[in-house]
């Protein structure tokens, strides 16, 4: 066994850093740590409109899931979806839009 008398053994000092690949591209998500505060958010919003609670906890269920599972621009296409059916109004998805930036992080 060879014995390291008091010698750097890394990299040289005129050798190039090697940076191992990046498996994935990261992707905007909503933050792990801010779930219940997100998530009362979400029931104030749809309890100010008056949104039928049936409709609004699958709502919210399904925002919740893809933000923090796929990505925040699942969750806005998921809420633009249901703005087009007839779910939620024009103001609902804007709330909820600025709530969704408020509460993502990169991952």
């Amino acid at each position: 066994m060879s014995v390291n008398r008091g010698r750097f053994k890394g990299r040289r000092s005129n050798e190039p850093r090697k940076h191992g690949p990046r498996e994935t591209e990261r992707t905007q998500m909503l933050s792990l740590n801010k779930m219940t505060v997100f998530r009362y958010g979400l029931r104030e919003i749809t309890s100010n409109y008056k949104i039928d609670e049936a409709i609004a906890s699958s709502v919210i269920a399904s925002v919740m899931a893809k933000a923090s599972r796929i990505s925040i621009d699942s969750a806005k296409r998921y809420i633009r979806e249901q703005e087009k059916i007839g779910v939620c109004p024009k103001e609902v998805t804007d709330e909820i839009y600025d709530l969704l930036e408020r509460f993502s992080i990169y991952r």
